[in-house]
C-alpha cells in the first residue's frame, strides 16, 4: 500500500514540476513566460535553419571563416624559407621593404651573444 502511495506521489509531483513553465521577477513581481527567458541571440522555432546543430554554434554562426586559395595550393608555405617575414605579414611573396628582425636588448643573461 505504502508503494502505491508513493508511486502516485511521484506521478502528482512530476506532473506538476513539468506544467511550470515560468520563473518569478523580483524586480517587478510579475512572472515571467517562457519566451522572454530565452537569450536573445536564440532563434525559434518558426525560422530557417532551427534544428539542435544550428543552436549549439551560437558564436560559429555569425563569424563567417575563409581560407585563401593560396593557403590551400599544395606543398606551398605561407612565405619563402629564410626570409625573415613571419608567416602573418600580408602578401609576404610581394613585400620588398627590408625585413624588421625581432632583436632584443644586451642583458646579463645572453651576455649580448645574440
Amino acid at each position: 500500500m505504502a508503494s502505491l502511495f508513493l508511486k502516485l506521489l511521484l506521478l502528482i509531483t512530476t506532473m506538476l514540476l513539468g506544467t511550470v513553465n515560468s520563473q518569478f521577477d523580483g524586480t517587478t513581481y510579475q512572472l515571467m513566460t517562457e519566451d522572454e527567458l530565452e537569450w536573445p541571440w536564440m532563434m525559434s522555432g518558426t525560422e530557417e535553419g532551427s534544428n539542435g546543430i544550428d543552436r549549439r554554434s551560437l558564436y560559429r554562426k555569425h563569424i563567417r571563416y575563409y581560407i585563401s586559395y593560396g593557403a590551400l595550393s599544395a606543398n606551398r608555405i605561407p612565405c619563402p624559407p629564410r626570409s625573415g617575414r613571419s608567416y602573418y605579414t600580408p602578401d609576404c611573396f610581394k613585400a620588398r621593404k627590408a625585413v624588421n628582425p625581432y632583436t632584443r636588448g644586451c642583458s646579463r643573461i645572453t651576455r649580448c651573444r645574440r
